[in-house]
């Protein structure tokens, strides 16, 4: 049987599941946000500020990691006759990223806070559980503005993260130098983010151990937000664990081992308020290694201001605050976040921002449009929305001045 190849004139496109990306964009009323807020450009001519910012995020989405891969999407005529313009080549889109003052990133950040309450409104929730946490990206350039070599003896930058629990959406994100500390301005960011919650939606919150502050306790406390943060093990805590009545410890509640119990604590430092914190601990296994202090357990402490929800329910909470770490992973190995492409701090700062809302797109997709059909019918990752809904071959069809997007049947 022989083969030939030809060539045809339609407009045949790989990414026929594009038009739902741009679907969820104009529900969460993108473009208009960005027209509002962002005021980048001084001429008029080529792209506009919320064609760059919806066309990069959309390809990135579609799985663009760099500024090079933009010229994959750019590519694609039948998406750009469905778009009605073209993505911008690398240079161009480099260019427009080297744009950016910190005026121009809070005003991006103006247009992400008003698109966040948009999607979190049309998602129709009433509580979020919003996960903080930091993560270093490395630079194998020393040149790049803010890197810094980190204890991990690698160069890099620090973002800090909020990611949504249930969603998996990256509320909120900001550039740090590489030497900034875990918690270094969390209480400006953890405001920021409260921001981007319509009213009447309740927020609970959780913390690992690096932002244990009574400062921070005293914010969330204030604007009536529940966290539970991780404690760092200190001499006078680690006393009162191992003083605790045997007869207090209660199992976990869906893990096979691990016991929970729970004591109150007032922070030496001002006028802090007596709060509950959380101990587990897990016997070691037969021919662990012993500590001195420990003896034959291991213990993690966490402190909350819920005191209505029991303390094993409570502890398996705080443990799937893990589960942000998949975010990260999913930011660093499928969005475009394993390195920043420009020397420029505010350029890479924008770029973040951007990975950051082509990451929500995909989750913005599954959410507002029910897709949910992954393992369990739960969230589906990026790769297999992009096989299963994105990347589907199609047709484009123009009749009685209207686009027909055109599937193989079945």
């Amino acid at each position: 049987m022989s083969l030939r190849v030809g060539t045809t004139s339609r407009a045949i496109t790989s990414y026929g599941g594009a038009e739902l990306l741009r679907e969820t964009a104009r529900a969460v009323g993108l473009d208009d946000a960005v027209e509002q807020c962002l005021h980048l450009k001084t001429r008029h001519r080529g792209l506009s500020e919320s064609e760059f910012v919806a066309s990069m995020s959309e390809s990135i989405a579609l799985g663009a990691r760099c500024l090079d891969d933009l010229a994959v999407t750019r590519a694609d005529a039948a998406q750009t006759m469905l778009r009605g313009y073209e993505v911008p080549a690398s240079q161009t889109a480099g260019a427009w990223l080297r744009r950016f003052t910190l005026g121009h990133i809070g005003q991006l950040n103006k247009a992400l806070e008003i698109v966040q309450r948009t999607a979190i409104g049309a998602s129709g929730v009433t509580e979020v559980t919003l996960d903080f946490d930091s993560t270093y990206v490395f630079s194998r350039s020393t040149r790049r503005q803010g890197v810094d070599r980190t204890y991990k003896r690698g160069y890099a930058l620090h973002p800090m993260l909020c990611f949504e629990a249930s969603s998996g959406v990256a509320v909120h994100a900001r550039l740090r130098r590489g030497k900034a500390g875990p918690s270094s301005g969390i209480g400006t960011f953890v405001a920021e983010t409260l921001r981007r919650v319509p009213e009447g939606v309740g927020v609970r919150s959780r913390l690992d151990s690096g932002f244990y502050s009574g400062a921070l306790f005293g914010q969330l406390e204030r604007a009536g937000v529940t966290y539970l943060c991780g404690v760092p093990m200190i001499p006078i805590l680690f006393e009162i664990v191992t003083k605790i009545d045997p007869e207090s410890w209660a199992r976990c509640l869906d893990k096979d081992e691990g016991e929970v119990a729970e004591f109150g604590y007032r922070m030496r430092h001002g006028r802090a308020p007596f709060r509950r914190y959380i101990v587990k601990r897990i016997a070691l296994d037969e021919g662990q290694q012993l500590s001195f202090d420990g003896g034959v357990y291991r213990y993690w402490i966490f402190v909350t201001n819920d005191h209505e929800r029991s303390a094993v329910a409570l502890e398996s909470e705080h443990r799937h605050k893990a589960d942000v770490e998949s975010g990260m992973r999913e930011l660093k190995s499928n969005f475009g976040l394993h390195a920043f492409p420009k020397h420029g701090f505010m350029a890479n700062w924008a770029w973040l921002l951007l990975v950051c809302l082509g990451h929500n797109l995909c989750c913005w997709t599954q959410q507002l449009g029910r897709l949910g059909a992954g393992r369990h019918g739960g969230d589906l990752r990026a790769k297999r929305l992009r096989y299963r809904y994105l990347a589907v071959p199609a047709v484009v069809v123009r009749s009685g001045r209207r686009f027909t997007l055109r599937l193989q049947a079945g």
